[in-house]
């Protein structure tokens, strides 16, 4: 366990087993089901309950949701076998809420914070992920490391999985990893894929083995929502953030000669096309008024600027500090870490291995 003041943050040793190339659903998922049943239907209650929290009346959202399955998500929608299958396995979930539930990045709001940097010392490029989302406690009780597998009993890719959920967040294959973003961006939803299934597919895809295969791939994705999409690879300098926008618009931030790229929940303030959906920061005056405590409980979106400048500048500053030890430092800052921080995540592209921890509150 890594100290800290405001999270337990746990290291995830065990690993849960996805055979992605079944044809039944039951048979992809039979090692989660088998070890973590009652994990999956508490978070499954628990994001029920986040969604019924915004306001909308119940009924609407069982309307809604009903209404967006047989319309959509059972003739277009990506991975509904297995979110129907899920949906059997537990009490009060419905196939049409599961599948509504199972697309919350493309209808919800949440922070992340990501940074990719080259360790001169183990020459290799690393990728740390902080999820922050709704629901944070529930969600890191439910966080464990996925392992995908093909027919041939290989493992084709490392997941930062979520029991009930999926859609992929964060992954690594030998040769790349990749991870999501949340985009300040209202009104977005479209009837688009949600961009965790196609960072799933991308993952499953054997044929996809490099950063550069990679990032073709992502800039031609529609998503159901504009997203960010952080590409660690290999070599020095392999790494880039993709702003998916609408309509097939991208703008691309890659790494520069210092070895280091950082990404949290606004658009590029140097040249990103969309840069006038970014939400409003903090201003001066109110940052000189907060405390550690309140700047722990503030708004992720208005904090975003905040984060990306703590991390910069801790990143750029600390010396002589082995580099998994300085992003664990770095993202022990608030609000790096905050109330809705659930996991963290090491990716190691080189080696297609990544590191797992729950962040639970204390």
């Amino acid at each position: 366990m890594l100290s800290n003041v405001y999270k337990n943050i746990i290291k995830v040793e065990e690993t849960r087993k996805v055979y992605f190339e079944e044809k039944s659903a039951e048979e992809v998922w039979r090692d989660v089901m088998a070890k973590d049943h009652s994990s999956m239907q508490a978070l499954c209650t628990a994001m029920s309950k986040l969604v019924y929290e915004v306001g909308v009346p119940k009924w609407l959202v069982h309307m809604s949701a009903n209404i967006l399955y047989h319309t959509v998500y059972r003739w277009w929608g990506h991975f509904t076998h297995e979110s129907d299958y899920l949906a059997h396995q537990f009490s009060g979930m419905s196939p049409s809420l599961m599948a509504f539930l199972q697309r919350q990045y493309t209808l919800a709001h949440m922070g992340c914070s990501v940074v990719m940097a080259w360790d001169e010392k183990d020459k290799q490029m690393l990728c740390f992920r902080s999820l922050d989302w709704k629901g944070s406690d529930d969600i890191a009780k439910s966080t464990r490391k996925f392992s995908f597998i093909n027919r041939a009993d290989e493992e084709v890719a490392q997941i930062a999985g979520i029991t009930a959920m999926v859609g992929v967040l964060t992954g690594v294959k030998k040769g790349f990893s990749i991870a999501i973003n949340y985009a300040p961006w209202k009104r977005s939803a479209r009837f688009k894929s949600d961009p965790t299934f196609l960072i799933r597919k991308l993952l499953e895809d054997e044929g996809v083995n490099s950063y550069t295969e990679a990032l073709q791939e992502v800039q031609s994705w529609e998503t159901g929502s504009p997203c960010f999409i952080s590409l660690c690879g290999v070599e020095k300098g392999e790494a880039c953030v993709v702003e998916l926008g609408h309509k097939g618009v991208v703008h691309v931030r890659y790494m520069d000669e210092g070895g280091l790229l950082i990404q949290t929940n606004h658009y590029d303030l140097q040249g990103s096309p969309f840069i006038h959906h970014n939400e409003a920061a903090y201003s001066e005056d109110e940052v000189a008024q907060m405390d550690e405590q309140q700047w722990y409980d503030s708004e992720l979106l208005r904090n975003s600027q905040q984060r990306y400048k703590l991390l910069d500048s801790f990143m750029q500053e600390t010396k002589d500090v082995p580099m998994p030890e300085k992003l664990v430092l770095a993202y022990k800052q608030v609000p790096v870490l905050n109330w809705e921080t659930a996991q963290w995540v090491l990716m190691k592209p080189s080696m297609g291995e990544l590191d797992v921890y729950a962040c639970t509150d204390k």
